[in-house]
């Protein structure tokens, strides 16, 4: 039977999806790709580095862990861990976060890593059953309609812990203007991860640790205007003026140069069953 949680998932997802033009392309990761890359680098990674900071001094972490990440971006987590842990496996279908990755990498002097480029849903969980002390997943799982089957696979392949980092959503909507500007009456979407993905994991007998942080990201306004052409281009027809109002929203909240974007998000952390429960694949 489908918990109250996990109905109200799909229907949000759902609801999304009916709003959307088309739904996300793996190509339209690749686009934002030097976005992302911006984003995680203005801060030499903090926002990675604060996840296994909270990981490794509460004993989920040690330097001969080996982790998999699915949906790594342009190595957000791969970088930070591989720095403190044995291996990264990165699980990143998008080439242009793959190529962010390996010069990422590079630039940091990292090589203990490697890349599935690949979906999370065709990776073959059983054929790696139990085979990494960690099994992580950051601010991307709200892609997954059906999110209590792809966390069950994440328990598949962990013999020791499974972690979601999950974005806690801004009620504020400081972009309502632009939203109606570009979409009209059109409802705004919801990206719901935290606190719906908490009681989600708690109805299906999963009782996670908690721990919320906050992080920043500085971005130039070449990147951030590619990141709203990107998204408003799914939910609606973009023109000559619709760019332009992008172009100047953007050149408005400038600071110092640079766009400024606050992020909070939540690491729910637990012990996996050691790849008892089915993944049903």
């Amino acid at each position: 039977m489908t918990s109250p949680s996990v109905t109200k998932w799909e229907k949000i997802y759902d609801a999304r999806l009916s709003q959307m033009n088309r739904d996300y392309q793996i190509s339209d990761w690749t686009a934002r790709s030097a976005d992302y890359s911006e984003s995680r680098k203005t801060d030499n990674y903090k926002y990675g580095r604060t996840v296994h900071n909270i990981l490794s001094s509460n004993g989920v972490l040690s330097d001969t862990s080996r982790m998999i990440e699915v949906g790594s971006g342009p190595g957000t987590f791969v970088i930070p861990f591989a720095q403190n842990i044995s291996h990264v496996t990165a699980v990143e279908p998008a080439e242009g976060m793959q190529n962010h990755i390996k010069a990422n990498a590079l630039e940091a002097g990292v090589e203990n890593f490697d890349i599935i480029p690949s979906i999370w849903q065709d990776v073959d969980v059983q054929s790696m059953a139990g085979s990494y002390d960690l099994a992580i997943s950051s601010t991307v799982i709200w892609m997954f309609r059906d999110i209590v089957k792809q966390i069950k696979r994440m328990e598949k392949v962990s013999s020791g812990y499974c972690c979601l980092s999950a974005s806690i959503p801004n009620n504020a909507h400081t972009e309502d203007t632009l939203w109606k500007s570009l979409v009209g009456d059109k409802p705004r979407p919801q990206f719901p991860e935290y606190p719906l993905i908490y009681d989600i994991l708690y109805e299906n007998n999963i009782h996670p640790e908690v721990r919320i942080i906050t992080s920043e990201s500085r971005r130039s306004p070449e990147n951030m205007i590619t990141m709203y052409s990107v998204f408003y281009n799914l939910f609606t027809t973009m023109t000559k003026e619709k760019e332009e109002l992008i172009n100047q929203h953007v050149m408005d909240k400038l600071v110092d140069g640079l766009y400024p974007m606050q992020l909070t998000s939540a690491v729910l952390w637990w012990k996996s069953p050691s790849g008892e429960i089915n993944a049903g694949e």
